[in-house]
């Protein structure tokens, strides 16, 4: 194709149509994105990524991470056409500029020449004219949300809880900045500038159904939304109703149909120039997006123009789209009826496209499934999602570094602690929260950590089932009498001292009714857990023995008595405690004498009671239970 009918093609193609004057062309009907392009320019209701600046920016609400593209390509092999775009996520909602640049240069000027044919025009080139020269300039300001934002506003919160699947609706504005210039043949004063608004919404009734809107060019002329030239000529900008659906037919997730990993998106979009509809019919797009794999998307659409007064073409448009990591390659190929036999060819290159990788915790803190005797542990973390500006910890908030980390300090109870971390974004809404478990074991000031017991104790002291003194000591080499062991074992079993019944009748002749310990005694006796003496009483006050110890803890903990094999020197096989003392060997309960007699007569401690007690399986399962850190938080 020759230049001197190259910009009278241009222009026609540039503009909606030129059945109506002062209509100012918008270059973002071509330089949508070669990936639009090639689906037909079917895209309001898809509107998935940074395309959606150029046909519906609502849509930029959608991306979650940072996207970069570029398109490039020729119009008629004359007309250059570049494109740049950007998106960037914020606390604030999505932001998103964009810079349009369509010219075309070096056209020689032309003149009809004199005795042809009006119907059939012979131009011939005017060289005593300078040559032409035209742009087309367009930088978009964008932004794009949800309207659960909105809804946070003052006073506007009520008709968000009313009507909650509004929260989830996108919106998104352009302001459109134009600066068109036109020089040659003679021409003067041919700058012009303006400004318009796009307004777009986009939501998902079905998981499976996208819907849009878009208003193109809402600013009326009277506030500003016009070309305005030099010479004081005025063009305004059609303004367009566009409305899109896009169903996803294919795919793993939230589509019609699963068929292994391909998507398939099927669109549909149309136009309809709200201030011109009596001349200017509606226009549809149609649009197909074919992902086999992951790697390349296949793409073909019908791009309906206007090609005269009440005439409307279909033009076939195609394209491929290559991924690889986060870069995408686009190709579109499109034809024009206005243009026919003309190949156009658009590319583009995106970055950033990849979905971004989901984040298991947006707010990592520690520590976590901790086992401490500390009266506080120290709470550190970081938050990871941006939108996290404030933490709290209990409750309270704590310092948060530009880089999102904090630390600070809990206070622990003995026992289970569930420390809550809070994530809030600005309006104070919680992004997300960590639960950290933490389990704290008594400690006595007269058990040295480095005690042969110690250990022991705190968990014992922990569960409750031998406790300290009302001064905060133990007392681990002290003695236990009879009563209060018989006690403690019965309290353990029953699972606290409200479920141990009152004594009914008298059972040892030394111990009345009214003793304190008689309803523990009573039912240790019922038991089997405590024999009494030969002569019928208790000796509730007497500090008991190791042998005596042995046995309540072995009945306790149900240890069979086995046959006495000589395990300690100091002890024959006709001792009474002799098969009670196999079982108890054999079940672990005497580790802490290994290599030492075992001494029957000697006072038992304390330590001993806990150590053997820590060692019978009763008291095994409540540790377990006590260490479990998915139970009792």
């Amino acid at each position: 194709m020759t230049r001197k009918i190259c910009l009278i093609s241009l222009l026609f193609l540039l503009s909606a149509s030129l059945v109506l004057a002062q209509a100012a062309p918008d270059p973002i009907r071509i330089a949508t994105g070669a990936r639009t392009l090639g689906m037909g320019k079917a895209f309001v209701g898809l509107a998935d990524d940074l395309g959606s600046v150029f046909l519906n920016p609502a849509g930029l609400a959608n991306p979650e991470r940072w996207q970069v593209t570029s398109m490039s390509g020729k119009l008629l092999d004359e007309f250059n056409y570049l494109s740049l775009s950007g998106l960037y996520p914020t606390q604030f909602g999505n932001m998103g500029i964009a810079y349009i640049g369509s010219s075309i240069s070096g056209v020689m000027p032309t003149t009809i020449e004199a005795g042809s044919d009006p119907a059939d025009p012979i131009y011939t080139v005017d060289l005593a004219q300078t040559p032409m020269s035209y742009y087309n300039n367009l930088l978009l300001l964008s932004y794009g949300s949800k309207l659960d934002r909105v809804f946070n506003l003052p006073g506007l919160s009520a008709i968000g809880s009313r009507f909650p699947g509004l929260k989830e609706v996108n919106f998104g504005a352009n302001l459109k900045i134009f600066a068109v210039n036109l020089t040659g043949d003679g021409i003067t004063q041919g700058n012009a500038s303006g400004t318009e608004l796009d307004l777009g919404l986009q939501g998902k009734p079905l998981p499976w159904l996208s819907l849009g809107g878009n208003i193109q060019n809402a600013l009326p002329a009277s506030l500003g939304g016009k070309l305005h030239y030099e010479t004081g000529w005025d063009e305004s900008y059609p303004a367009v109703l566009k409305l899109g659906t896009a169903i996803s037919v294919l795919g793993p997730d939230n589509a019609l149909r699963s068929l292994g990993n391909h998507k398939v998106n099927a669109l549909i979009d149309l136009d309809y120039e709200i201030s011109r509809a009596a001349t200017i019919p509606t226009l549809y797009h149609l649009g197909l997006e074919w992902k086999p794999l992951d790697l390349i998307a296949i793409r073909a659409g019908i791009d309906q123009e206007m090609v005269g007064i009440g005439e409307v073409a279909n033009n076939f448009t195609s394209g491929v789209g290559v991924f690889y990591g986060d870069f995408r390659f686009d190709y579109a190929y499109h034809q024009f009826a206005g243009a026919p036999g003309v190949d156009n060819h658009f590319f583009s290159l995106s970055y950033g496209i990849a979905p971004v990788k989901k984040i298991a915790d947006r707010l990592v803190s520690s520590p976590d499934k901790l086992i401490t005797t500390q009266l506080v542990t120290s709470v550190k973390g970081v938050a990871v999602d941006h939108r996290i500006v404030t933490v709290k910890v209990n409750g309270i908030q704590t310092a948060l570094s530009p880089r999102g980390e904090f630390q600070t300090e809990a206070a622990l109870r003995v026992g289970k602690n569930l420390i809550l971390v809070e994530g809030l974004d600005d309006k104070g809404k919680l992004v997300d929260s960590d639960k950290l478990r933490v389990l704290r074991l008594i400690t006595y000031p007269d058990v040295a950590k480095d005690y042969w017991a110690a250990e022991q104790i705190s968990y014992i002291g922990t569960l409750g089932i031998i406790k300290g003194y009302p001064n905060g000591t133990f007392k681990p080499d002290g003695n236990i009498t009879r009563a209060e062991l018989s006690t403690l074992l019965v309290r353990t079993k029953m699972g606290g001292d409200e479920n141990v019944p009152n004594a009914a009748n008298k059972v040892f002749k030394d111990l009345a009714l009214s003793h304190w310990a008689a309803k523990y005694v009573n039912l240790a006796a019922k038991d089997g857990i405590v024999k009494g003496y030969p002569d019928g009483t208790f000796k509730p006050l007497a500090n008991i023995t190791r042998a005596e110890g042995l046995a309540m803890i072995a009945r306790f903990g149900k240890v069979k008595e086995l046959k006495y094999i000589n395990q300690f020197d100091d002890i024959t096989q006709k001792h009474w405690v002799a098969t009670i003392l196999s079982g108890a060997h054999t079940e672990g309960l005497l580790l802490y004498l290994k290599g030492k007699p075992f001494e029957p007569s000697r006072k038992l401690t304390r330590a001993e009671a806990v150590e053997m007690l820590y060692r019978s399986q009763p008291i095994k399962l409540l540790i377990a239970d006590l260490i479990n850190f998915d139970k009792g938080y």
